[in-house]
């Protein structure tokens, strides 16, 4: 258990939100909640992680710890059945599953989860290889923003019917960009991708078409929030912690003290699916050794009977 204080400790200290999911499962198959994220406000407030927000079923409390950092925690008022999906477009999504199986001498609860992928290889796949989140910044945010302006110049083209002019502003932004990667000027380009454009086309201002930056910034920005709110996650750690009656048998988690626990991170859920299962047993005692006892037992009942019409 101090091992994985230490590792929890060190995510919080390290990332810009922490965020455990913690699920207890109770012998009759239903189940509890217990969603908790730790750090800044604006990161928990964000919407690449949301918190079940329906206050009928869930309850939201807000606080700090001695870190000053924001704890939100949110818990389930009644236990659930089955499967419980979270589905949006701006946010993580995923499934839990519980079920179990009754049978005369056993209990089987079965644990199935899987978070959907955030299929960065399909939407940015120039990019994909430099979306390390142990990376240094100027290695994976320098090939974004490229991506970023590259794409709105692509989509504003279809207004500009100069196109030797257009590759002019093309070699500019090109010139641009490898002048900060020399100098590996981060603070030129950790900024929003409309104010990039404006820096990198600032000598050739008086050249470009009226408005240009009027109309082009609404295409910027929208490329610019699709790219956010998918690596959003980049600095995000997840802890899913389940607690399953009875006797672990298998699966594919830690298992330190009965409690089955995987840690997710942005590297794992970019291009793949993150599945993780379990399953436990109860074994029924009293009514094995019931059963015994009245297999044993029929016999001699019967050899008495027996003595009893022979005598």
């Amino acid at each position: 258990m101090k091992k994985k204080f230490l590792i929890i400790l060190s995510i919080i200290l390290n990332s810009c939100t922490w965020n455990m999911i913690q699920i207890s499962v109770l012998p009759d198959g239903n189940y509890s909640i217990i969603y908790e994220s730790t750090g800044n406000i604006i990161d928990i407030e964000n919407n690449d992680f949301l918190h079940p927000e329906d206050t009928a079923k869930w309850i939201t409390t807000l606080d700090k710890n001695s870190n000053n950092d924001i704890v939100k925690k949110t818990i389930n008022v009644k236990p659930v059945k089955g499967k419980t999906v979270f589905v949006d477009e701006e946010s993580l999504n995923y499934f839990i599953n519980i079920e179990k199986n009754e049978y005369f001498f056993w209990d089987e609860y079965y644990f199935s989860s899987i978070v959907y992928d955030l299929e960065i290889d399909k939407k940015y796949p120039s990019i994909v290889n430099f979306l390390d989140v142990e990376g240094d910044k100027i290695s994976w945010i320098l090939p974004a923003k490229k991506y970023i302006i590259k794409t709105a110049l692509l989509d504003y083209q279809d207004s500009f019917t100069n196109d030797i002019f257009f590759e002019k502003i093309n070699n500019q932004i090109a010139t641009y960009f490898d002048y900060v990667e020399k100098d590996s000027l981060i603070d030129k380009i950790d900024i929003n991708s409309s104010l990039i454009i404006k820096d990198a086309l600032n000598p050739m201002i008086n050249k470009l078409p009226k408005d240009f930056f009027l109309h082009i910034q609404p295409i910027i920005d929208f490329h610019e929030s699709e790219f956010e709110k998918n690596t959003a996650l980049m600095n995000d750690y997840f802890l899913f912690n389940i607690e399953l009656p009875g006797k672990m048998q298998h699966h594919n988690g830690d298992n330190e003290e009965g409690i089955l626990s995987w840690e997710i991170d942005f590297n794992e859920i970019a291009t793949d699916n993150f599945e993780m299962y379990g399953k436990s047993i109860i074994i029924k005692k009293w009514r094995i050794l019931l059963s015994i006892f009245l297999v044993l037992a029929l016999p001699l009942y019967r050899l008495q009977a027996v003595k009893k019409i022979i005598s």
